[in-house]
């Protein structure tokens, strides 16, 4: 009996370096898995994420191909904004 073929991703994620975090954000109704540089500013400033890599979260589970080069600067500029949210209530980042 052939053994069951597992479900294709469309794109493979590279690992993360060692400055990269990855966090997944829900905004226009669609959860997104974001990839970038975590930046700690200086004292009383707002945390920065630096997005590099922007997916779509299918619904099982699997990712799309990058799709920051497909949207708006405002678009992308929204999803660094909660991805350094997300990370920045993470403790394993926070630490």
């Amino acid at each position: 009996m052939p053994s069951p073929n597992p479900i294709p991703r469309s794109s493979r994620r590279p690992p993360l370096r060692a400055d990269e975090a990855c966090t997944v954000v829900m905004t226009a109704g669609l959860l997104w898995a974001v990839t970038g540089e975590f930046t700690t500013p200086a004292p009383g400033r707002t945390p920065a994420f630096i997005a590099c890599d922007i997916r779509l979260v299918n619904d099982d589970g699997s990712e799309s191909a990058p799709m920051q080069d497909l949207f708006a600067k405002a678009f992308i500029e929204q999803i660094e904004e909660l991805a350094a949210e997300s990370l920045a209530e993470d403790p394993r980042v926070a630490a």
